[in-house]
């Protein structure tokens, strides 16, 4: 900046300063901010202390099921943690997490307890667009795909194979339920159950790894 103004590179002054000066107040504002925080060393208010840990026991548990068991959720399998969301959510006031006596907490306590909420809210709306619902028809066939990939994911992190038979009992597996298909769907009877696309998807990952798996074994013999 040169006399409080942004130049541009041909030493004009371009249209739009008080936005980017404005922006730069906010952000040294903050900076402050986040200065006072790391002095406090970023303690929470010992009023609010049950509501954080509320709120961190949720966003952990979310984080998990992201992780682990995103296809296999349905939309209802979240409900609980959403009501308990909702509940501290709408507990607030003006949109300020208030005590009993209507203290309001500190500046570091209320963002890092919004924080939370909303990162928790996010990952429920991303587990619901991600996940697929599987039918209860499907989830002992999609059950078995995700143990196989597991088994073959620890096989890829622990080196691999010595020999190609050592993959067989998988092989033999996915193809067992790779021939359940009728013209690519799994059917149940007659009926054609929800998740196709997530069992589909979950069969090929576990084709993918196999080979890749196989793949290495055989780079590795030849030298």
């Amino acid at each position: 900046m040169v006399d409080g103004k942004f130049l541009a590179e041909d030493s004009t002054t371009p249209a739009g300063q008080h936005l980017a000066t404005d922006l730069l107040d906010r952000c040294l504002k903050w900076s402050e901010i986040v200065l006072t925080r790391d002095v406090r060393q970023g303690k929470i208010d010992e009023r609010f202390k049950q509501t954080y840990d509320r709120l961190c026991e949720v966003r952990n548990q979310l984080e998990k099921l992201s992780i682990t068991q995103a296809w296999s959720l349905r939309e209802t399998d979240l409900y609980d943690y959403q009501r308990r969301l909702d509940r501290i959510d709408e507990s607030r006031i003006n949109g300020n997490f208030e005590d009993r006596s209507g203290v309001k907490a500190d500046l570091h306590t209320q963002r890092t307890l919004l924080y939370l909420i909303r990162r928790s809210y996010g990952y429920i709306y991303t587990l619901i667009i991600s996940s697929e619902p599987v039918s209860e028809a499907l989830l002992p066939v999609y059950n078995q795909l995700q143990t196989l990939r597991r088994c073959l994911v620890e096989v890829k992190r622990s080196g691999g194979v010595m020999s190609p038979r050592e993959l067989y009992p998988y092989s033999m597996k996915l193809n067992s339920i790779d021939n359940m298909r009728i013209d690519g769907k799994f059917m149940v009877g007659s009926d054609f159950p929800e998740g196709q696309g997530s069992v589909n998807s979950l069969l090929a990952e576990c084709f993918d790894l196999r080979l890749s798996v196989e793949t290495e074994e055989t780079d590795g013999s030849s030298f």
